[in-house]
């Protein structure tokens, strides 16, 4: 008799490690058929079963999926555990539904289940991420008073959730207070440091919990180095952010050519070409695998040194290397090509684009039009506005500009109303051109509609 509850139990744990299999691929249908074929054949389903199950519905189904599988587990005469009630607070966090997730809180309490430190995890990263810090404050706090020890992913959750809310200080005391009563810190919590110290601006704290970072048992990776990077450079700190990549790139810690991408783009803006071009090489004979992103910041750095021949076969090298080049491609090289004077190039650029469907892609658009007007040809820009799908303000910006300068205030005036009307706007230099155009015209009718267009905007907007 002991062996066969033996040999059942055991058949129990391989029916669930196929269910887990199952539902990790996707196959809900599959591990239905095999969870009903095993009832058939006697084989009890345990806790462990509808967990698996419930997990996957979560996932995949949603909440409702996942609370109709613990209906289905109650009638089995199998009750929800910790875990049964975890799955269902991070299914409803990560939906958003921070009600339904304190719901089932208490009802896990209410059922008898006492919460672990993933339940309070759990809770914890759906109120901070819906806003309410105050709340997972209390969370934590009961936690305490419950004598759940807290886990590093708590103090993780706490530290993420602060930096979210806004809370970069107590974020920082609070790492400070682990750091001081010696509880392990991780290179996660590392990472959540620099990455939340620097998405609030604090370059310098960053820097300095990279440099403790580098002090200790836990090597800084790649993305610990590519944070502060990009953080240095959107903060105007250059050299820091160019000193951070040197440092990345002598560890050894670079595998693609992200951190490369990063900081050429970095160069380009700040017109430092020559090394711009020395890290491009660099990256080539890294052997990093070079994606889009990658092809397009090399593509625009050729482009901005006037190197349109080799822009372009960047551009072959792209495609034939199995690559698609996207809207942001062909908008760097019609800007690339109008700013080099070759306008005819730019339109062919510009009908290759719509002959692969990309009528959407405004920027490209909107290079060429600022190129018509600014050669004088406002004819050709009114045709390309018309031929657009979407246009933004500074379509009519470059339009109405292109038009005040060579003398046609009516067809300005006209433009800027039909801009207004369909929700858009100009720069304010476009519309003093119009109003100063059309006074010196005489064209006073003009100039009525144009001022009770601007009025109109300005109610709608306000």
């Amino acid at each position: 008799m002991a062996r066969s509850r033996a040999l059942l139990h055991l058949s129990t744990r391989l029916m669930n490690v196929t269910l887990a299999a199952l539902c990790r691929g996707g196959c809900l249908d599959r591990a239905e058929s095999v969870l009903v074929d095993a009832i058939r054949l006697g084989l009890p389903p345990d806790v462990v079963t509808y967990n698996t199950l419930l997990a996957a519905y979560c996932r995949a189904a949603g909440l409702d999926a996942a609370l109709a599988v613990v209906h289905r587990m109650r009638e089995a005469g199998v009750s929800p555990d910790a875990v049964t009630y975890n799955s269902l607070i991070s299914g409803a966090a990560r939906r958003g539904l921070t009600m339904r997730a304190l719901d089932l809180f208490d009802e896990m309490i209410r059922s008898g289940v006492a919460p672990d430190s993933w339940s309070y995890n759990a809770l914890m990263h759906c109120l901070f991420r819906s806003g309410h810090p105050e709340d997972a404050y209390r969370v934590f706090a009961d936690m305490a008073e419950k004598g759940v020890t807290p886990s590093a992913t708590t103090y993780n959750t706490m530290l993420d959730g602060l930096f979210r809310t806004g809370h970069a200080t107590n974020a920082y005391r609070m790492f400070r207070y682990l750091q001081r009563v010696g509880l392990p810190i991780g290179i996660v919590t590392y990472n959540t440091m620099i990455n939340g110290l620097c998405k609030s601006g604090k370059v310098g704290y960053a820097r300095m919990v990279l440099k403790e970072l580098g002090s200790t048992e836990h090597a800084p990776n790649a993305v610990t180095y590519t944070t502060v990077m990009k953080c240095c450079f959107r903060y105007g700190r250059f050299d820091q952010g160019l000193e951070t990549f040197l440092s990345l790139l002598e560890g050894g810690y670079i595998s693609d050519a992200f951190p490369y991408t990063t900081v050429i783009s970095a160069l380009v803006k700040k017109g430092r070409m020559q090394e711009a071009n020395t890290y491009c090489e660099l990256m080539i004979q890294s052997g990093s695998t070079i994606d889009n992103v990658c092809y397009n910041t090399l593509i625009h750095l050729r482009c901005q040194e006037g190197k349109l021949d080799d822009a372009f076969e960047l551009l072959n090298m792209m495609e034939e290397g199995g690559l698609e080049s996207d809207e942001y491609t062909f908008s760097i090289l019609v800007n690339g090509l109008c700013k080099m004077g070759q306008i005819g190039e730019a339109e062919k650029q510009i009908w290759s684009m719509e002959m692969m469907g990309m009528q959407s892609n405004v920027v490209a658009y909107n290079c060429l039009i600022d190129a018509l007007c600014k050669s004088h040809e406002v004819d050709a820009a009114i045709k390309v506005l018309h031929s657009m799908k979407l246009k933004d303000d500074f379509t009519y910006t470059s339009l109405v500009h292109g038009l005040c300068k060579v003398g046609r205030y009516h067809m300005a005036s006209k433009f800027l109303r039909i801009c207004l009307h369909e929700g858009n706007n100009v720069l304010a230099s476009a519309k003093r051109a119009v109003i100063s155009g059309l006074r010196s015209a005489g064209f006073k009718n003009d100039l009525r509609k144009v001022r009770s267009a601007l009025y109109m905007s300005r109610l709608l907007r306000s």
